[in-house]
């Protein structure tokens, strides 16, 4: 659960106040026999592409996580709640897209409170799971998430759906040759165009359901690590 102290941002993170915080290890995937798999959005909400990717959802009965940019979250509030309505996963992915890298840890922090903020105000959701910008993962980034409480979530597959040079049959090729039980699967729902990434779905995901392939959220997956 979130601190109050994170929610409101009332005192200085923990770690600049007193000794640093130990790190923790970011989330690639699970080790489970079970054939899970979790698809995870990234840069959204987007006007264009969000909603068709919900249809595509819609159409296979497929839970999906969202992690959302703040900033998209306060220029698209419908199409946040479109999200939230049709009872997706949202996680948080700060308020900007930041390079995480030139930022303190305090900075880190208050773009990963921000960004909390507009997805409680516009939905009414504490997300529990953050993924950063690009994936980085410093020091000061993992001991802000921690200081925040959020399991700090990564991906195990990346089909690279945000290069305009991939077609979909590059994306969901990439995905099939390389999927595993337990994976947590990278794709964007925000972008200059994600056009290919919505073709992609929809055979992508008729194909590892043939294989025998269930779609779950990241806190679902999370859930069956953790009871085994």
């Amino acid at each position: 659960m979130l601190t109050i102290a994170c929610l409101l941002g009332i005192i200085a993170l923990p770690s600049l106040a007193a000794a640093p915080l130990p790190t923790y290890e970011p989330i690639h995937r699970i080790d489970t026999k079970k054939k899970v798999v979790a698809l995870t959005f990234d840069d959204g909400p987007d006007a264009t592409y969000t909603p068709k990717i919900l249809e595509v959802l819609h159409q296979h009965q497929v839970q999906a996580t969202f992690f959302v940019l703040g900033s998209q979250v306060d220029k698209y509030p419908k199409v946040m709640q479109w999200i939230t309505k049709a009872g997706h996963e949202i996680g948080n992915h700060g308020y900007d897209h930041h390079d995480l890298n030139k930022l303190t840890e305090q900075e880190v922090y208050d773009d990963i409170k921000r960004g909390e903020l507009s997805i409680l105000r516009t939905t009414g959701i504490l997300a529990q799971n953050y993924r950063p910008p690009g994936g980085v993962m410093t020091h000061d980034v993992m001991n802000a998430v921690q200081a925040c409480g959020y399991d700090l979530i990564h991906w195990s597959i990346d089909p690279k759906d945000w290069s305009m040079a991939r077609t979909a049959s590059l994306i969901a090729k990439s995905v099939k040759s390389n999927v595993k039980a337990g994976d947590i699967i990278l794709f964007h729902d925000g972008g200059l165009n994600q056009k290919q990434t919505v073709a992609a779905l929809r055979d992508l995901i008729k194909d590892l359901r043939a294989q025998g392939y269930r779609f779950v959220t990241v806190s679902q997956l999370l859930d069956e690590a953790k009871a085994k």
